[in-house]
């Protein structure tokens, strides 16, 4: 009988934000080390509020950072799902590219099916997303600019201030998420409810676990901000 893979689930690191801490914990994963597959489920870059001094600059080191997980990362395969703060269309392509270079990176835009797993980051979860408005969302996010350090010192402020957990605390409330989730399901994966054991998403940093809907389990990964919940979940496949 072929071994049960393991797998890890992470998302919403926010890498080269000044807000992540997700580098240090990071560091501290041992599952990193044990798993045989990885996903990398959304935002793991945070392209708007990167700390580098330009565009070119985050997508460098972006690059530059996912070689080295590659190189760490000691199983067979890192799955990649793009999430709103990383689905530039600047960085799609060179994701694109770094993927046909290495092939145990793959590339994934809206969601990743392993087994009776699926994996999407979750801007699904904002209130009224179809299908439609769901890809009008991305294609704004896809020609996003990076923000200055004016604006990068005013958002530093109001996210010390503890408005945006609040905001995701009262927005993202998790039966309502869940709702939201399966009925976007509906539309873009009818039979998910005889497919699925598990729903895995990110994006609103509110991590919880085993929330049942329709038979299926819903699980969410938190996020590698300062002071919001960071959850990654291990998987079988």
């Amino acid at each position: 009988m072929a071994r049960l893979k393991r797998g890890l689930v992470i998302s919403d690191l926010h890498l080269f934000s000044r807000r992540s801490v997700g580098e240090r914990l990071l560091e501290g994963l041992q599952e990193w080390e044990q798993a045989d597959l990885l996903v990398l489920n959304g935002d793991t870059f945070d392209f708007r509020w990167s700390c580098y001094p330009s565009e070119e600059a985050s997508l460098k080191e972006a690059c530059a950072w996912l070689e080295r997980c590659v190189g760490r990362f000691l199983g067979e395969e890192i799955h990649y799902v793009l999430g709103n703060h990383d689905c530039l269309v600047s960085f799609r392509d060179e994701l694109e590219k770094l993927c046909d270079r290495i092939p145990t990176l793959n590339l994934h835009e809206h969601h990743l099916q392993i087994g009776r797993s699926l994996f999407l980051h979750g801007d699904c979860a904002n209130r009224g997303m179809s299908k439609v408005r769901l890809g009008a969302y991305r294609e704004v996010w896809s020609k996003d600019r990076q923000r200055g350090e004016t604006g990068r010192k005013f958002y530093d402020v109001v996210d010390a201030s503890g408005a945006g957990k609040l905001f995701h605390r009262l927005y993202f409330r998790q039966a309502a998420t869940v709702r939201r989730v399966a009925s976007y399901l509906d539309e873009v994966l009818p039979d998910w409810r005889e497919e699925l054991d598990d729903c895995y998403f990110g994006h609103t940093h509110m991590p919880f676990r085993d929330h049942e809907q329709d038979g299926v389990r819903f699980h969410n990964t938190g996020s590698a901000i300062r002071g919001m919940g960071f959850q990654p979940l291990g998987f079988g496949c």
